[in-house]
This record gives C-alpha cells, structure tokens and sequence, in this order.
C-alpha cells in the first residue's frame, strides 16, 4: 500500500504538529516559573538585569523547540519505518561533497543580506507593515538577551541551543520529515519549494522572509542532492554558528542588524558565481530537478 496515498498520514501529522504546538504552549512557560519569573511578560523579563532571566528564556526557547519541532518530527520518522515512507536515494558521498555543500549558505550570505536589505526598505514604506518591521527590533533584544552572558557555562549551553539543538530541530521536522514526505509525490523543484515556503513561514519572521525562504531552499537542495539529514544539519549549524559568532564579536545591538552599508556588488556577484557553480555540480549528481 502506498501510504502517501492514504489520506490518514497528513492528517495524522497535523495532528501530531498540532500536539506538539499545545504541549509547547502549556510546558516552555515552566521555564521561566523554574527561574522565579512566572506571570510575566516576555517584555518585562527582558528589563530584568538578572543574567537569570537570560537563562529563562533560553529553557523556554528550547523547551519549545523541542516540542514543537524535534519531537513531532522523531514521531513521524519513526511512524514512516513502519509504514514504509521512502527516504531520498543516497548517491556516492564524500568528504568533499561535505564541505561543497556546507559552504553554500555563507557564500550566499552577502546576496541574501541584499535582499534582505531590500526587503526592509520596502517594508518601512508600508504602512501597514510598518510597525511588523518596526518590531523586529524587540526580537533582536530578545535572541540577545539569551546569548550575551558573563559565565562561560550559560555561554556554551547557549551555544548548544541556538547552533546545534536549533539546527537538529528545524532540519529534522521540516526536511527530515515534511520535505520528505513531499519527494513521495512531487517532482524534487517542487518539493523543495514548497519545504522552503514551510521553513519561512514556521519561523513567524516576516522581517527576514526573503532570507530564510533562500536558506530553507539551499538547505532543502542539500538534504534532496546528498540525501542525508546529516549534511542538512551540519549546513544549518554551520550557518548558525557563524551568526551566532559574529553576534558575540559585534556586541549587543548588533543581531540581525540589517546591512545599511553600501553594498558590495562584486562581492555578491563573486561569492553568488562560486555558490552557482557548486549547486550545478550537486544537481549533476542527481536527476534533473
């Protein structure tokens, strides 16, 4: 029987999603009860000047990711083995392969920060989206809130959460399982697209859409051109960790800034070539998208 065919499987995975988005709601708020900060807003810890408060909110994110994201996904990963979802063929693989592949995000980094930057001027001119942008920067102060820290055990459990957890997470429910379960059905274009769109949108990021939309497309065309969920993650904590580097170098105030220098055109043009010619060696290794 062809479980893809069986209506009962994107139910069950709603479902199961569905779950895991209520078991986060009711289980990550115990995180900040754990550290005396029960009952309050997400506004009002960030005043707090207690490096406690830091601590809470980075168990309350990975709380979330965990139930959210992870758990549903190892759910339905370990459901396909016994209803026999395929996974993607692997092809021969190498370590050089490996670094090709990991490589593809920071080399597009400069183009998609373009875009990026494109995307926010355009943004700050609608009024109705405004204020959206405008907010952004409360969620910056929040993802810094949970990074700079003075103790070097709050820095490396941060490090775990934000570049390694975080990566193993997202790559395992929305390439591990939704794209997968996409590549049943769906030519592979297609099923990485609409992966993409998945990521994007299950960030609730609309300041940065048009960069995650370009990172869950590369990540996807990783996961589908090496089928294995491995490489994916280790591209994703790879692109994690150096923004995740670069935000400790560059002090607080600094997270996600938006690039209001001017552009480097031969540097997007450059690092965009070289990131072109590896995707085009990775699709050769697999059929025609």
């Amino acid at each position: 029987m062809n479980v893809y065919k069986n209506r009962k499987e994107p139910f069950f995975f709603l479902v199961i999603t569905l779950g895991g988005s209520f078991a986060a709601i009711f289980f990550a708020p115990s995180a900040l009860k754990l550290f005396g900060f029960s009952g309050m807003s997400v506004t009002e810890i960030l005043e707090r000047p207690e490096e406690s408060a830091g601590r809470a909110l980075l168990l309350y994110q990975c709380i979330g990711s965990l139930l959210m994201f992870l758990v549903p996904g190892l759910i339905m990963i370990n459901r396909w083995k016994i209803h026999k979802i395929n996974t993607l063929e692997k092809p021969n693989w190498g370590w050089i392969n490996t670094l090709l592949t990991i490589i593809l995000l920071p080399l597009l980094l400069p183009f998609m920060d373009y875009l990026s930057s494109i995307w926010n001027n355009w943004g700050q001119q609608i009024p109705l989206l405004k204020g959206i942008f405008e907010q952004y920067n409360a969620n910056a102060q929040l993802i810094e809130k949970m990074i700079f820290f003075e103790h070097i055990g709050d820095t490396l459990f941060s490090f775990i959460v934000f570049v390694i957890f975080a990566a193993l997470s997202e790559e395992v429910f929305f390439r591990g399982t939704i794209q997968r379960f996409l590549h049943q059905s769906l030519k592979p274009g297609q099923a990485i697209l609409i992966g993409a769109f998945a990521f994007a949108l299950g960030h609730l990021n609309i300041v940065q859409l048009p960069f995650l939309l370009i990172a869950g497309g590369v990540l996807g065309l990783i996961y589908w051109v090496s089928g294995r969920l491995w490489v994916s993650v280790l591209a994703h904590a790879l692109h994690n960790g150096l923004t995740y580097f670069w935000t400790l170098s560059s002090g607080p105030g600094n997270y996600g800034t938006i690039a209001s220098t001017q552009t480097n055109y031969a540097l997007v043009i450059i690092s965009c070539s070289i990131a072109l010619a590896i995707i085009i060696k990775m699709v050769k290794t697999r059929k025609t998208i």
